[in-house]
């Protein structure tokens, strides 16, 4: 369970991440809102990226399906049709006539007819069809007061079409574009200004169709916050005003007919059946194929001087100048298909754009953190890693943002995000700079003032000791490590780790001190120290064995205390040498240790290890025990060759001191030990794993009756050649 301080020192390691993601993702949050301003070049960016991902998922094939059919007035209509364009009224009486005759459920005409035509007998029968043939919806237009954000009401010209009066339905054409001049939005309905702070709603001309084509009547469209209900259709919002088209494709995508193909029935003739005689009536064709059958049908111009032509987010064709050109009637289709197809582009909420901006940008602050302890190249680590980092969260934003596209409809932003986590990488990469900056002014201010304390009684005894360089010395060596130390301090914070590993080391150097050993270093949790320098002793080599005993007695105690405090306990493992060695100050001419090198020290630091694999405490070298075996209590235990080592050399476990009690079982234990390690190196394997199996039945865990009883076992089935010299080649340090 971490302390408190443990709880306080993570708080501040992670304040500084967390603070830079809050603020980078808030400022970009802000900004996608247009709080506190408006960056016309990021909402623009932003805006080119749907473009990206319409072009990513391609067309969709929904000839087949969709609700909406065209019928268009084209180049060729003016070619087929008797009368040159303003086509006379009657066209669309006989227009609306046939397409509901065909099973059309509602008709749209996006054609704005603001004044009377030159034939009141035409006029008037558009105006019958209207009122006998329903639901039609009519083009209305008004002007826009582009100083505001309404547009005015002409109730005196009904919306810039006369046909308003017969009995028929209204709904403005007027699509809204972007900034960036694209049609991406499509809106329920325009709020006109009608007097001094009164307004009126009038539903768009999609909308008007829509709720027509779900027999709700000429209704308006509820705005519910989040989205816009019609009926049982709930459209999710993309702003406050609109709702995203989800284009099924380019030109071409909606089913598309030519209006004299409505037509051309067998009471009209067009061009070609007045030349050849013969009459083909497109019409009767196109019925029976049911083609109209319970479709909205909308009716507009699909000719280039219509000068209806708008720019939408999907390229159908890169190569033609006219790549992302749709016509209003084809960009009403679409979003009247999204609709009824209820296939529509959702835009996550703003806690979820926040939450995926702030765990980017956290991931990128983190990484900046990574390398505050790397001695080399740290500044090119923290400058580098978060490079790398911020690219990888990029790359990976950016790739979810067009799957979830095509996947799941969803409308990721892309370039605020890019901002947030753009941003977080410039202030996380600056503070650490500045505190690196700081933190090595501290310590060189604060070490600069002390000197190695090495050896400082002798040094100061004899200052001719201060030199590079040394002796060589019989001397015995002592490696202690701690057990698992890595499993140890991940229980810990690293205020609460270090002062635990300084009670440890503290006591533990007190043993070495009482023994007149003399400190040679700490690396990390382990101790190293030696006897016979520079202080000449007589008997080095027993009193490190005796320095390791005292050492399991002192940590015992440790131990309990800890268990006391709810501390986790530690255990070591020692490794013991002793021989030449070289001893003396190795460093540079302003700063080095009283140290001892040479392939007996790297010896004892190979015993410490092979701790492991015997699952012993302390391991003694040939060299040590033959000079401390009238002294201590030790077991053979192997005879190996190390790592390093061509020469193999046996090696004891340091039981206790000749003067200290052992119980009976473990004497019992170690007789049978040793009259089975006999019997195995006479190669009698049967006997021996007998005398190992007693031992195991009084003490279960003596992990070396253990290893002996499975080797003879072994050796039992399978005898080693005749050569065996018994030796283990022990193959890591």
């Amino acid at each position: 369970m971490l302390k408190p301080n443990a709880k306080l020192s993570w708080t501040k390691k992670l304040a500084p991440p967390l603070i830079f993601a809050l603020a980078s993702s808030s400022v970009a949050l802000l900004l996608s809102m247009n709080i506190p301003f408006d960056i016309p070049f990021l909402k623009t960016a932003e805006l080119t990226t749907i473009d990206q991902r319409f072009d990513y998922r391609g067309p969709l094939n929904i000839k087949d399906s969709s609700k909406v059919v065209i019928v268009g007035i084209t180049d060729q209509s003016f070619e087929v049709l008797p009368h040159t364009f303003p086509f006379p009224r009657d066209y669309y009486a006989r227009l609306v006539k046939n397409l509901f005759a065909a099973g059309a459920r509602v008709v749209g005409i996006d054609i704005t007819m603001d004044d009377s035509s030159r034939s009141e007998a035409s006029d008037s029968a558009f105006g019958a069809a209207l009122r006998k043939y329903k639901p039609v919806i009519l083009a209305a237009r008004s002007d826009i007061d582009y100083a505001r954000r309404y547009n005015i009401l002409r109730s005196q010209d009904y919306f810039q079409n006369i046909f308003a009066k017969d009995d028929s339905l209204l709904g403005i054409v007027l699509v809204r574009n972007d900034v960036d001049g694209i049609y991406r939005r499509y809106m329920p309905y325009n709020v006109f200004q009608v007097g001094q702070d009164k307004f009126k709603k009038v539903p768009t001309f999609g909308f008007a169709v829509l709720s027509e084509y779900l027999h709700l009547g000429y209704t308006l469209a509820q705005d519910h916050g989040s989205y816009f209900q019609l009926g049982r259709v709930r459209i999710p919002k993309y702003d406050a005003s609109s709702m995203l088209i989800n284009y099924p494709g380019g030109m071409g995508s909606i089913p598309t007919y030519d209006i004299w193909q409505v037509l051309d029935d067998s009471s009209f003739t067009t061009r070609d059946e007045q030349r050849f005689g013969v009459q083909i009536n497109d019409y009767y064709d196109l019925k029976k194929a049911g083609v109209f059958k319970n479709k909205v049908v909308l009716v507009g111009a699909l000719y280039p001087e219509s000068a209806d032509l708008k720019p939408i987010p999907f390229s159908s064709d890169r190569s033609s100048e006219s790549h992302n050109l749709a016509y209003g009637v084809q960009i009403h289709a679409s979003a009247i298909e999204t609709v009824l197809d209820r296939d529509f582009l959702t835009r996550p909420s703003a806690a979820s754009v926040f939450i995926e901006m702030f765990i980017g940008s956290l991931l990128i602050a983190i990484s900046s953190t990574l390398f505050k302890s790397a001695k080399r190249s740290r500044l090119f680590l923290v400058i580098v890693v978060p490079l790398v980092a911020t690219a990888v969260v990029i790359a990976f934003s950016y790739e979810a943002a067009f799957f979830l596209f095509v996947k799941e409809r969803l409308v990721l932003d892309i370039i605020y995000p890019i901002f947030a986590f753009s941003l977080t990488y410039v202030s996380s990469v600056v503070h650490e700079y500045v505190s690196e900056r700081k933190q090595k002014a501290a310590i060189k201010s604060i070490f600069s003032r002390y000197v190695d304390p090495s050896v400082v009684e002798t040094l100061v005894g004899d200052p001719g000791l201060v030199k590079l360089g040394g002796e060589r010395k019989i001397l015995t060596v002592l490696f202690s490590d701690i057990a698992n130390f890595t499993g140890v301090s991940e229980s810990l914070s690293p205020d609460d780790l270090v002062a635990h590993l300084n009670e440890y080391l503290t006591s533990m150097t007190e043993v070495v001190f009482n023994q007149a050993g003399t400190l040679d270093k700490y690396i990390g949790d382990a101790i190293i120290a030696f006897w016979g320098a520079p202080l000449e002793l007589k008997d080095h080599a027993y009193r490190a064995c005796r320095t390791a005993i005292e050492m399991t007695k002192r940590l015992k105690e440790l131990n309990e205390k800890w268990k006391a405090e709810n501390r986790p306990t530690l255990n070591f493992r020692v490794g013991i040498n002793s021989g030449e060695m070289i001893v003396g100050n190795v460093g540079g001419k302003e700063r080095f240790d009283y140290t001892v090198i040479g392939d007996n020290v790297n010896l004892a630091s190979r015993l410490e290890g092979a701790n492991k694999i015997y699952r012993t405490q302390i391991l003694l070298s040939e060299h040590t025990y033959e000079q401390v075996k009238d002294r201590i209590f030790a077991r053979e235990l192997d005879l190996i060759t190390v790592k390093g080592r061509t020469r193999p050399v046996t090696i004891y476990e340091l039981l206790s001191e000749r003067t200290d009690s052992m119980s009976d079982d473990m004497k019992k234990v170690v007789e049978l030990y040793f009259a089975g390690l006999s019997k195995y190196r006479s190669r009698e394997w049967g006997m021996a794993a007998d005398l190992f199996e007693k031992a195991l039945a009084i003490d279960p865990n003596d992990y070396p009756s253990k290893m002996y009883l499975d080797r003879s076992r072994l050796f039992e089935v399978e005898p080693p050649p005749t050569d065996w010299d018994g030796v283990f080649v022990m193959e890591t340090k």
